[in-house]
């Protein structure tokens, strides 16, 4: 899955007062080519919808703001392939691991990433990133090279060249993504897969 995910290079993050307006962003951001989607606890009922969507062909389903071990069991268990938290938390990791489900913890400092790392992470979750900027990953990779960063909070259409070239290995957007129409996100999730695409491409011509 940690594979799957740096190789989408974006993960919709996504927010809804319901159901209905879940699926209308679930639907734009698939129909612009964003695939991974991280639905997060703020959605009511949110697993229902996990269980909806975790068999579709399109879809890379994960949950988002999961604070507990239970959160993070019950989400695993009604589809999700991807657990993703605010910050670190021993519950979830060690429910994680044992499901053997991947976990993007949140953190923030180094000694949170190194710790995250210790435990078994790969890949961390950056955030908020827009506290310290793209600059703050190219730092942290200095003396931790081989981490993983996702960062999310910040990322959007213009900055996300910037965000690339420090170092990062996919994004999560929210809501720079998720705003306007339905139309409108679909359009934008479709401008952010283009422009992966060619930072990638121009970094394998550099490389």
């Amino acid at each position: 899955m940690l594979e799957t995910i740096k190789k989408e290079g974006i993960v919709a993050v996504l927010r809804a007062k319901s159901h209905e307006e879940a699926r209308g962003y679930i639907n734009a951001c698939l129909k612009g080519g964003v695939k991974a989607l991280e639905l997060t606890y703020s959605i009511p009922n949110v697993n229902e919808l996990i269980a909806e969507y975790k068999d579709h062909e399109d879809a890379i389903i994960g949950v988002g703001s999961v604070l507990n071990g239970q959160m993070a069991k019950d989400s695993i268990l009604a589809g999700a392939k991807y657990v993703v938290s605010p910050g670190y938390n021993e519950e979830v990791n060690t429910v994680c691991h044992e499901m053997g489900v991947t976990y993007f913890p949140g953190c923030m400092t180094v000694t949170e990433i190194m710790n995250a790392l210790e435990k078994g992470n790969k890949m961390v979750k950056v955030f908020p990133g827009d506290v310290f900027g793209p600059k703050y990953v190219k730092a942290v990779k200095a003396p931790i090279p081989h981490v993983e960063i996702m960062p999310t909070g910040g990322v959007n259409i213009d900055n996300v060249e910037e965000w690339f070239k420090m170092g990062v290995s996919c994004v999560g957007v929210g809501s720079s993504l998720i705003k306007g129409s339905l139309e409108d996100i679909e359009k934008l999730a479709a401008e952010f897969v283009a422009k992966i695409a060619k930072i990638r491409d121009c970094e394998q011509v550099r490389a």
